[in-house]
């Protein structure tokens, strides 16, 4: 919001189409308001459409690319590509290079890093996801059988959320750090469970559960 209250009229203001609290901020916009949005055309911005990412203005669209252009993995991942699609156009930056950038762009480390597959198993380095929303955008993006390493330092946030989706989408969870046993106690009886101390104890662990075709989940 303070963003947009000390922006000009010659300013840009890039908003989701798909979050009302964003929209919300909308009539704060001193300037142009473009959007981007997974599941709407939009008149000025980016949007996802039939598996193409498009670009509007000026009352016309150009395709920057398809899905599968975009090496990372996860609905939000398309979302930010949408929204740098729409930054990058408002400085200027031509298409053909935006489509460069996004077929080269694997990633950042610690965010849905893929560190190796081993035996069948790929395990993901995600440990930048230090809240459960980002730790809950990281089970959205796999298909496969999740074995799941949470813990770390308790931090008092809500888990309640979390912990519905993981007890629906992960197989084993391996708990450590100073979050173990308050997770443990949420998630007593509603999924198969292991409690280490440490990280190096949860990977031996999730190595030695998961199977073939199994992600084993840092987040």
């Amino acid at each position: 919001a303070n963003i947009l209250r000390y922006q000009s009229a010659d300013d840009i203001a890039i908003l989701s189409a798909d979050d009302v609290e964003a929209m919300g901020l909308s009539g704060m916009a001193n300037g142009r308001l473009r959007q981007f949005s997974l599941h709407t055309p939009v008149t000025d911005g980016a949007y996802l459409q039939n598996d193409t990412l498009w670009l509007a203005k000026d009352g016309q669209t150009q395709a920057i690319c398809t899905r599968a252009d975009i090496q990372l993995r996860g609905e939000h991942n398309v979302a930010n590509v949408l929204a740098a699609i729409t930054l990058a156009d408002s400085v200027g930056v031509p298409a053909e290079a935006m489509l460069t950038a996004i077929r080269q762009f694997s990633g950042v480390e610690h965010r849905l890093e893929h560190v190796a597959t081993i035996n069948g198993v790929e395990y993901i380095n995600d440990s930048i996801a230090t809240a459960p929303e980002r730790a809950l955008a990281a089970l959205s993006a796999f298909d496969a059988p999740i074995v799941l390493l949470a813990g770390g330092k308790d931090k008092d946030m809500v888990w309640e959320t979390w912990a519905d989706v993981v007890s629906q989408r992960v197989k084993h969870l391996v708990l450590f750090g100073a979050l173990a046993p308050m997770l443990a106690e949420k998630m007593a009886g509603r999924l198969p469970m292991t409690q280490v101390e440490t990280v190096e104890e949860a990977i031996e662990v999730g190595g030695e559960t998961a199977v073939s075709s199994d992600i084993v989940l840092l987040s």
